[in-house]
């Protein structure tokens, strides 16, 4: 009865909460087109540390724009020196008076550093705006798990 309590004990405490911190700026952001007649060229951003002094990988948007209802693959690559710090990676969409929304990318199973995302422009026939992609990187933030785990 008691190896029963201890296993029961032990079960419990295994749920714990990941909490993640950011790994990445928050400037880097790209602008996409959304509404205009004809697809655009990719764009391409650097992605840098919370300072904006490293570059830590890139981010492909494609194309970078579109007519409503178009496909922009998103793809990001972090550079090799940090992708096993970066376990998660999402893209938020501003799409202004549509509203934001965020999205967490698929991560590549044969290259932890790559993740990607299809996103759809979405709209009313003749509506031509700029949404901002906001992408975010991130690392799980230990400090904070350990504080879960001893109860402080």
């Amino acid at each position: 009865m008691t190896l029963v309590g201890l296993l029961t004990l032990f079960a419990c405490s295994e749920d714990v909460e990941v909490v993640y911190a950011q790994f990445n700026a928050d400037t880097d952001v790209v602008t996409v087109q959304v509404g205009v007649e004809q697809t655009t060229e990719p764009v391409e951003i650097a992605l840098h540390s919370t300072t904006g002094t490293v570059e830590i990988g890139t981010a492909l948007i494609d194309p970078g724009g579109g007519p409503i209802g178009t496909e922009h693959v998103v793809i990001v690559e972090v550079s090799d020196d940090w992708e096993n710090q970066v376990v998660r990676a999402t893209v938020s969409a501003d799409a202004g008076d549509r509203g934001e929304d965020e999205y967490t990318m698929e991560p590549d199973s044969a290259d932890e550093g790559m993740y990607q995302l299809t996103l759809v422009s979405v709209g009313e026939e003749g509506e031509v705006r700029d949404d901002i992609l906001t992408i975010r990187l991130w690392e799980e933030d230990l400090s904070e798990q350990d504080d879960e785990d001893t109860g402080q």
